[in-house]
């Protein structure tokens, strides 16, 4: 280990001393003050606020429902289920709104609120009570320009 002389720790100390604390003070400022002035990064909401999502199981159907936020889109090629084994799910999804988007292209969009009701047949006699058997996983974005990674979430039995 090394060790310090205390000529060296007063010369440091006595150096700190010197530093005017207001300029030290209008530097933190500086990077505080320099956050709020972005846009982009106030307006970016919450990915569960963006895209509020609920899923169940009713009987021999799985509901899905998104709530879409004004300004916001999902993806519909990022909409997947996938069953107890990892197998996809058939959903039968609606069309959608064509749209361009900056990064993938041209796509089809859902805007609003997104509501699914999949057929789960063999698929529900493969899941075990208690357990969350589908995996769901979706994508979407903001108009302002911002791109939400994709998500993740698990619908179990009840």
């Amino acid at each position: 280990m090394k060790r310090y002389s205390l000529l060296k720790i007063g010369l440091l100390a006595w150096c700190l001393s010197q530093a005017p604390i207001g300029e030290a003070a209008g530097a933190l400022d500086f990077f505080q003050s320099s956050a709020p002035q972005n846009d982009l990064a106030n307006s970016i909401l919450p990915v569960d606020t963006a895209f509020e999502f609920l899923g169940f199981v009713q009987g021999q159907r799985l509901q899905l429902l998104w709530r879409v936020e004004p300004g916001h889109y999902l993806y519909r090629s990022r909409l997947k289920v996938a069953g107890p084994n990892g197998e996809r799910v058939a959903v039968q999804l609606p069309e959608g709104e064509s749209y361009h988007d900056e990064y993938f292209g041209d796509v089809l969009i859902y805007r609003g609120d997104l509501a699914l009701d999949v057929s789960l047949g063999s698929d529900l006699s493969k899941a075990k009570e208690g357990v969350k058997p589908f995996l769901i996983e979706y994508q979407g974005c903001a108009e302002a320009g911002y791109c939400y990674p994709p998500q993740k979430r698990w619908v179990g039995l009840d």
